[in-house]
């Protein structure tokens, strides 16, 4: 790797770190620019300025996702099978990038007020693959006719959660924190998406 993108890839990280923390609002270059150890007119020169930088990190994190989404569906035959990989690959990658799902989930309460233009064209990519498994997983005839976006949210939600919620859990009850592991996380949502809440013979 070059100088140049190695720099990039910390000026990045910098970042990442400093809007997850403070959101978009809060954040300050000087704070990105002291994190990577460069000075401000590097970080200008190898990335830009704040919203650039926004820009790059998030489109950055929505590509690692992305890709994950798209492994699982490569690796999958049924619609069920999807949903369960999809499952997995993403709260891996949470885990992975838990920088990504505090900056996520910050938009989501902000109603995506900073979100770039490119990060809502992502989010509307991955609503038609979502909207595009139920559709498969509707005509094998396993699932209902449910909302592929409230099942989107509720998947990413749900994941980006528990990932980041992890020591909270532990604190409030070590005894039984719930999911903890990427496997976990993806095996307790798996089951209740796909088995429900109430026993057979109880289901509406």
């Amino acid at each position: 790797m070059s100088p140049v993108k190695i720099e990039e890839h910390v000026i990045l990280d910098a970042a990442a770190e400093e809007f997850a923390k403070l959101g978009y609002d809060g954040a300050r270059v000087d704070s990105i620019a002291r994190i990577a150890g460069v000075n401000k007119a590097t970080l200008y020169y190898r990335v830009g300025d704040k919203e650039e930088l926004y820009r790059r990190v998030v489109l950055r994190g929505q590509a690692v996702f992305h890709n994950a989404v798209i492994q699982a569906i490569e690796n999958s035959e049924t619609a069920t099978e999807t949903v369960t990989n999809i499952l997995k690959e993403i709260a891996n990658n949470a885990l992975e990038n838990i920088l990504i799902p505090s900056i996520i989930l910050r938009e989501i309460a902000g109603n995506a007020k900073t979100l770039p233009q490119e990060g809502l064209d992502g989010l509307k990519k991955f609503m038609d693959t979502t909207r595009a498994i139920v559709t498969m997983g509707i005509e094998d005839g396993v699932f209902r006719d449910v909302d592929p976006t409230a099942l989107q949210f509720m998947i990413t939600g749900a994941i980006f959660s528990l990932s980041l919620t992890s020591r909270m859990r532990v604190l409030v009850n070590s005894d039984n924190p719930g999911p903890i592991t990427p496997d976990q996380i993806a095996v307790s949502i798996s089951d209740i998406l796909l088995n429900g809440l109430l026993k057979e013979g109880n289901r509406q």
